[in-house]
């Protein structure tokens, strides 16, 4: 993508001979972020006591507070974590479970959250319910009946995605939060793919817990997340490393903030590149390269309708259901999943996940300032190449 007179593929470290349509596994991290990243690295390795120990507090908070303003909420609210599925891992071994309680969530979620939840009610006593959403989704309002149909009496537990993985859908959360709060049911959002893909204003949202990544399209290097947890519920949580964090008087904010910040020997560099991360984006104006990428996933999803066999995920008003990212089906394929996938990254040279939902075959793809119109032409010309039958009509 050219903006701003800039060939935006040059500012990242991929190889150039493959095309990348998948930024959204593990996200990709821009050279001046990158370098950000090895300086506080070499720093750790030049003092390693000063930086792990003497300075690890006002470290964190400078890197917490420019979060926190970007996704507009209280410093002390959030604590970073390598990943979206260590945050729940923590929390679902923190909240009361007992025997009876349900964890609603939907037949969309991430499938390593699914195994988890699975894991903890087994533990617990307690049930594991998945809404099943209408496949395609006729409208918001559907969906958002078809969700909280599923709430009974003993619902305490809302679990669900604000953006999903293997669908891409952005998911109305907002109108089921409130919904949630009206009955006094938790809510715990994975928003693993939003910070830095759609605007985020935790404040207003009103989630009682929220985690997201930063590594993926907030550009961060990887293993950068968070967890958001409001104030009332932060006594509940318990850290999964317990260390000296724990009842210490030598560090000086809340418990849930102390409790997180000493994990043992844990690089906290990758942490620290948040302010070089949010200063990129503005540099670039990257909420307007998002835009680009969105209106490239559009027009995309129209020719793909309109070139081959493949069933739509919702059935109106695509600008409100997607981001960076779609996925779409390949019927009759599902035996030939890994034939697929590696025939498209061995033989072309092309990076895009290829899965097996809902007892069908998928293919997502996901966007960022380093692709282009062509990345995604030769995706449609090739396809009809690896798949027998998937021909235009």
């Amino acid at each position: 993508m050219i903006y701003q007179n800039v060939d935006l593929r040059d500012l990242f470290l991929l190889n150039n001979d493959i095309t990348f349509l998948n930024h959204g596994s593990f996200g990709s991290c821009p050279t001046p972020i990158f370098e950000e990243f090895q300086r506080y690295q070499k720093l750790l390795e030049f003092q390693p006591i000063a930086f792990l120990d003497e300075h690890i507090e006002q470290n964190i908070l400078k890197s917490q507070q420019a979060l926190s303003d970007f996704i507009n909420c209280d410093a002390d609210d959030i604590v970073f974590i390598t990943n979206p599925t260590t945050a729940i891992n923590e929390i679902m071994r923190s909240i009361t479970l007992n025997n009876g309680d349900e964890i609603l969530s939907s037949n969309h979620e991430y499938g390593a959250l699914d195994k988890a939840w699975d894991f903890i009610c087994k533990k617990r006593g307690a049930n594991h319910v998945k809404a099943d959403i209408p496949n395609p989704i006729p409208s918001k309002e559907k969906f958002i009946h078809a969700f909280t149909s599923s709430i009974t009496s003993r619902t305490k537990v809302i679990f669900i995605s604000h953006i999903t993985s293997s669908t891409g859908l952005i998911f109305p959360i907002r109108e089921i939060i409130k919904i949630a709060q009206q009955k006094n049911i938790i809510t715990i959002i994975d928003g693993a793919h939003v910070p830095g893909h759609i605007p985020l204003d935790l404040t207003d949202l009103g989630a009682d817990i929220y985690t997201g990544t930063c590594h993926k399209w907030l550009l961060c290097p990887k293993g950068t997340s968070f967890l958001y947890v409001e104030k009332k519920l932060q006594n509940q949580i318990e850290p999964l490393i317990v260390s000296w964090g724990y009842e210490s008087s030598e560090f000086t904010r809340t418990p849930f903030q102390n409790n997180h910040l000493w994990q043992g020997t844990r690089d906290i560099s990758p942490f620290l590149t948040l302010s070089k991360a949010i200063e990129f984006r503005e540099k670039y104006k990257w909420n307007n390269v998002s835009k680009i990428c969105k209106k490239m996933i559009l027009n995309f999803r129209k020719e793909l309708l309109s070139r081959f066999e493949t069933e739509p995920l919702f059935e109106h008003n695509a600008y409100e259901w997607l981001g960076q990212m779609y996925s779409f089906s390949i019927p009759n394929h599902i035996n030939e999943c890994e034939q697929i996938k590696s025939k498209l990254i061995h033989k072309y040279n092309i990076e895009v996940p290829v899965f097996i939902w809902n007892d069908k075959l998928y293919i997502r793809i996901s966007l960022n300032g380093y692709n282009s119109e062509d990345d995604l032409h030769r995706l449609l010309t090739v396809l009809p190449k690896i798949i027998s039958g998937y021909n235009s009509p």
